[in-house]
């Protein structure tokens, strides 16, 4: 079969995307699988990066604001996007499109539903954002991952499943993985990072803790996001021996493996994977989401006994290192947060889509 994969603007778009592709590449020895995305976007970075032939198209998000000179430019771009993906679909000629979410996959997923074409949405959020709402409408199979999801979603073919994760989380060693990273087996290990594009408040906090001077008593990797580390590395003075601070990692599964504490915003893909390695956790819902759905996640997460949450409203680098501290010291807490975490894992979600997609 032939499958059109669509997703993108951040992680937690893509990687459920290229967690259905490597197991559908498993299941189905035939498969033809293209990704569709934005041209010089991240996701046409990770589709080359894992293997996937790429096929670009102009594409913008619509702005904020109201109608101007931005908003004028998006829509000649998403006329001109649909148009690409006409020409790559009668191309192609896919038996199903998958799209994960993001405004990226809205013309794919669109123009194949015009074509007569087989769809399905993986949503992974509990309020589904604006493009997989409209999406939804007609698409073959809607896949989600937060029972709350499903009133917000006009289809009669809803299916819980959970979030795909890649496979690397299904044989991760948390021994192997300390000592690629040079990670002493007596070290405590925080990695902290706030999604595939970075989370402000996180980065001042973290830039607060370095320059007050206390003392770090712990190992700490903290990942900016690219567009922040510039400015990042300007603000925060004399970096200690016991942190490393990068722009960006392909390595998560590697870092989250290794850590004592993990230090995250609360997407829910970043959560799957808090679970799937079965970690404790500091969540710092990012507020400006759809929905404020992001402290909906977490709030789920402090419920169970599996994280701390701080609002970023409360959020500065002393109450941060205070938390991390209180959950280091404590390994009972530690151990248990753990557990709970490890509960609300879905090791078998991309199975269950594959499954169905492939029937």
């Amino acid at each position: 079969m032939k499958y059109i994969l669509s997703g993108g603007g951040t992680g937690g778009h893509i990687y459920p995307a290229l967690a259905i592709g490597d197991e559908l590449k498993k299941e189905d020895k035939d498969a033809e699988i293209l990704y569709v995305g934005k041209k010089g976007s991240l996701e046409e970075e990770l589709a080359n990066k894992y293997g996937y032939e790429f096929r670009g198209i102009d594409i913008s998000g619509l702005p904020r604001r109201k109608l101007n000179r931005d908003t004028v430019i998006t829509f000649f771009n998403l006329l001109k996007g649909i148009n690409e993906c006409s020409k790559i679909i009668n191309e192609f000629k896919p038996d199903i499109v998958i799209g994960t979410g993001g405004y990226v996959c809205a013309p794919i997923v669109f123009k194949a539903q015009q074509k007569k074409i087989k769809t399905a949405i993986q949503e992974q959020n509990a309020y589904p954002g604006k493009t997989n709402k409209i999406l939804a409408r007609k698409a073959d199979y809607v896949f989600i991952n937060f029972l709350e999801a499903k009133k917000y979603l006009n289809n009669k073919n809803i299916i819980f499943t959970g979030n795909p994760i890649r496979e690397v989380f299904s044989h991760i060693d948390k021994e192997k993985s300390r000592e690629q990273l040079g990670i002493k087996n007596e070290e405590k290990f925080v990695f902290s990072f706030g999604g595939s594009g970075g989370q402000e408040s996180t980065n001042d906090a973290i830039i607060e803790i370095i320059n007050s001077g206390e003392d770090i008593p712990f190992k700490l990797t903290h990942v900016t996001g690219r567009d922040h580390y510039e400015d990042f590395m300007k603000r925060v003075k004399e970096i200690p021996e016991n942190v490393e601070i990068l722009d960006y990692t392909h390595r998560v599964s590697d870092y989250l493996s290794s850590a004592d504490l993990v230090i995250a915003s609360s997407s829910a893909m970043t959560l799957a994977e808090i679970s799937a390695v079965g970690i404790a956790s500091i969540l710092i819902p990012k507020a400006y989401t759809a929905g404020n759905h992001q402290f909906f996640n977490a709030k789920s997460y402090s419920n169970m006994g599996a994280s701390s949450v701080i609002e970023e409203k409360d959020f500065n680098g002393k109450a941060l290192l205070e938390s991390i501290n209180k959950i280091l010291n404590n390994d009972k807490e530690r151990s248990l947060m753990a557990d709970n975490s490890k509960k609300m894992a879905s090791p078998d979600a991309v199975s269950k889509i594959v499954e169905i997609l492939l029937k």
